[in-house]
């Protein structure tokens, strides 16, 4: 059987409910900010059969929900989302191929690449990243083995090509597509760990970072600056800037705390010099992790009390929130939360908090679906 792990799908779809208890609640039983800003926010979501599309126009309080499966022909079980310039991209694999749905959220166009990659015997694809114009797979090659290889597709003509990048891999992580460069992370046979950026205009590997031991995690900043966070075995993390052309280091120091993160790209952001991101809690806790920032230059780092909040929503409306995963929106400066209800509210079995850095409620709202996807 071929081997398949196409990117992280976020968790969350199937919850049970032994018992659904209905409540007359509304949106307004929890004290919001009075005057929200103007904001448009856009959300993915699935419940136990359909995707959902969810936007909210917060100057006139406008809600609206597209069922994105009757919309697009895709089912809940596709096999990850990656949001490109304002377009979607949903992946979804059936008798042996791999099939693309694009949808453009500011123009609505939609257009559909069925059995876009069929997979071949040879082939074991772990994840799939596009821009506009190609699609770039991660996959072993040949099957049965480590070998890591990137499979370029081009959209206009459907042919492609391979690089081989390593022999005999341990591990390979999420990629991120940034302005042109795809960063590709991974823990070679030996153990080291090594981040490569591909260069699409270039078609060729452009620079070859290599940590070692230390578990590489990035981001992009707000200037575009390639941000990397290792920490050595006294568990100090440190923090370095690349310039996003050269690859040449800008800047590097340790943080004034130890942070871990994922090899790969982080859920987070970093805007003015400030890091947004998701604190993990010691466990056991009441929440896995919760949203936080760091001044990088003074070194106060600020956790916003979530389980605070969460308890007040849920004594005020008398349910029971389940976090599900959390994300820093800079356009709109909040922190986006979704969850699930763990006691239906009639059809509604999730929904979204998007609170202010000083762990303020702005908005709360149920809904019909699990969130699983803020687009930025």
């Amino acid at each position: 059987m071929i081997f398949i792990n196409f990117g992280t799908k976020r968790l969350i779809v199937f919850i049970f409910f032994i018992t659904t208890l209905l409540f007359s609640c509304s949106n307004d039983d929890v004290q919001e900010t009075e005057n929200i800003q103007d904001l448009n926010l856009t959300i993915i979501g699935e419940d136990l059969q359909d995707v959902y599309q969810y936007n909210f126009e917060s100057l006139n309080n406008i809600e609206t929900q597209i069922n994105l499966s009757s919309e697009l022909g895709i089912q809940n079980n596709y096999l990850t989302l990656r949001e490109f310039e304002g377009s979607l991209s949903f992946y979804s694999f059936s008798n042996g191929a791999i099939s693309l749905t694009q949808k453009n959220l500011a123009t609505g166009r939609i257009t559909s690449f069925p059995d876009f990659y069929t997979i071949s015997a040879e082939r074991s694809l772990v994840w799939g990243i596009n821009d506009e114009n190609s699609v770039y797979f991660g996959l072993y090659k040949p099957l049965g083995s480590t070998n890591l290889t990137l499979r370029v597709v081009s959209f206009t003509d459907m042919q492609g090509f391979d690089i081989s990048l390593e022999f005999g891999i341990s591990s390979l992580f999420e990629p991120l597509y940034d302005n042109g460069n795809l960063f590709i992370t991974y823990l070679t046979g030996s153990e080291n760990y090594k981040l490569l950026v591909y260069n699409v205009n270039a078609k060729a590997i452009v620079k070859t970072f290599e940590f070692g031991k230390e578990k590489p995690s990035f981001l992009i900043t707000d200037l575009g600056d390639l941000a990397v966070f290792t920490q050595d075995v006294s568990n100090n993390t440190k923090f370095e800037l690349f310039d996003p052309f050269s690859f040449l280091s800008i800047s590097n120091s340790m943080l004034p705390i130890p942070l871990s993160f994922p090899a790969g790209p982080i859920n987070g952001s970093i805007v003015k010099e400030k890091l947004y991101y998701q604190y993990v809690n010691t466990q056991p806790f009441e929440i896995e992790n919760g949203p936080a920032f760091l001044d990088l230059n003074s070194g106060d780092n600020t956790i916003l009390d979530i389980v605070g909040l969460i308890n007040k929503v849920n004594n005020d409306e008398g349910i029971l929130i389940r976090p599900l995963f959390g994300q820093y929106l800079s356009d709109i400066n909040l922190f986006a939360i979704s969850y699930a209800l763990q006691n239906a509210v009639g059809e509604e079995i999730g929904g979204f908090l998007l609170v202010s850095l000083d762990g303020n409620l702005v908005v709360k709202r149920n809904l019909k679906f699990l969130p699983t996807h803020f687009v930025e």
